[in-house]
């Protein structure tokens, strides 16, 4: 596992020991879509199974909800796009206004670089302060567009207008409505660590008493070295000892699993519920309401019950 990590962040190290910013933000931003592409799928399944859970209070199915994370993948990333955007372009504009004009300055003067690199700064100041408002939309009402799109069954448009609205409608409300759900999420949270970290401290304690001493300080020089250990013959490590250390790593690797996926999923619930609650304060809409597009299948007037009409003059 370490050799994937390493291929992901050498390119993110080299542009760093480089002091090569441009490269190094690239890299990053590269990253954030391709993050952002694969969790626009199975964050938005997950956000539909939320939905169906917290409104219809029945268990949701997985199969249904990844047919709706395949419908409105577009939606989800479009209104990451462009919240993202929104901050981004702002910032980008100014610093290539700044720039511009000791670059014209090669070839007006001076005074006229120093004249265009004021009027930089203030529309700068401007652009800053809209990046400013975008930014602070974005980290406090940012997580309603998932909600939104799972619940309404919408598109990007509506998850970007009902994150603008909800905003508007009152940023202490909101802002208050997310620190509560977050709080429920942070106790389970912990909660669920200190049963994992208790489970590992009593499991290793009986592996402790029960097996060798001699065998478990090999694995665990083995789990240090996340491989092959320095002084592996002066140890004395055996084929044994390897699957004693990989079965130790396959333990923890699926109970610290089991926790993030927990974690995962009682983020994506609570914001899900802040969303729920606040279209109930602010729209007015019932908790349990849940939009679904109809179905687009086409049925004849017998499939839907109607009667033929027999014509005038037929027999």
């Amino acid at each position: 596992m370490k050799q994937p990590a390493a291929y992901i962040l050498a390119p993110l190290r080299g542009a760093y020991e480089a002091d090569n910013d441009i490269a190094l933000l690239g890299y990053v931003v590269l990253q954030m879509l391709l993050l952002l592409l694969v969790w626009s799928f199975y964050g938005g399944a997950l956000y539909r199974m939320a939905a169906v859970g917290l409104t219809r209070r029945e268990p949701a199915d997985g199969e249904s909800a990844m047919a709706f994370a395949a419908r409105h993948w577009r939606a989800f990333v479009g209104a990451r796009l462009v919240l993202w955007m929104g901050v981004i372009l702002p910032l980008a504009v100014f610093i290539a206004l700044a720039s511009l004009g000791p670059w014209l300055g090669q070839w007006v003067g001076s005074t006229v670089a120093g004249v265009l690199l004021a009027l930089a700064i203030l529309v700068g100041a401007a652009l800053a302060v809209i990046a400013a408002l975008l930014a602070g939309t974005w980290f406090f009402g940012g997580f309603l567009q998932g909600p939104t799109i799972a619940c309404e069954d919408s598109d990007a448009f509506d998850a970007l207008s009902r994150t603008f609205g909800y905003a508007g409608a009152g940023m202490p409300r909101l802002l208050a409505t997310r620190l509560w759900y977050l709080s429920g999420v942070l106790i389970g949270a912990l909660w669920r660590l200190a049963l994992t970290v208790l489970a590992i401290s009593l499991g290793w304690a009986c592996l402790a008493v029960a097996a060798p001493a001699a065998m478990l300080d090999r694995a665990q020089a083995i789990l240090s070295a996340m491989g092959a250990p320095p002084d592996a013959a002066r140890l004395g490590v055996t084929t044994g000892d390897y699957l004693v250390a990989a079965a130790i790593a396959l333990v923890l690797f699926v109970l610290v699993a089991r926790w993030l996926s927990d974690l995962i999923v009682r983020v994506v619930c609570g914001r899900t519920a802040a969303y729920l609650d606040l279209r109930h304060a602010i729209d007015g809409v019932d908790p349990s309401s849940l939009r679904t597009a109809p179905d687009a299948t086409f049925q004849s007037a017998v499939e839907a019950g109607f009667e033929e009409v027999v014509r005038v003059g037929d027999d």
